[in-house]
């Protein structure tokens, strides 16, 4: 990886759901104790994505609902593991995933991303940058 910054070569993520039927308060009780009323599905949120991140660029993460767009965010920041393939990271990885997460209300938009930025730990010539 030579100036790559991040570099996902052959991704895939999958998730296990599971799910139990409605029941009444007796099977409940009993299901307390066996665990053959629920069902596993398989869920792959990214299936074999590769791309590459050159150092300086900057990235936009777009697409439809369920696209997999948070699960790369959370892959990159190693908030997750891949179930499979390889992913590098180089550099440090600040993330934030929830929308307005980390942003004071009262604070102007560069108020806000000083803020952020020192809380990263970034000088101010950085984050001027």
């Amino acid at each position: 990886m030579s100036s790559a910054a991040v570099q996902f070569d052959s991704v895939s993520k999958k998730f296990i759901l599971h799910h139990e039927r409605a029941r009444s308060f007796q099977e409940l009780a009993v299901g307390l104790f066996r665990r053959n009323n629920r069902s596993r599905e398989e869920f792959w949120a990214l299936r074999d994505v590769s791309f590459i991140v050159e150092q300086g660029e900057t990235v936009g993460v777009i697409g439809p609902n369920g696209a997999g767009k948070s699960t790369v965010l959370k892959l990159v920041a190693r908030i997750i593991e891949p179930t499979s393939g390889r992913i590098e990271v180089r550099g440090r990885i600040g993330a934030l995933l929830e929308l307005g997460a980390g942003f004071h209300p009262d604070l102007t938009g560069r108020e806000n991303i000083y803020l952020n930025g020192s809380i990263l730990g970034l000088s101010r010539a950085e984050i001027r940058r």
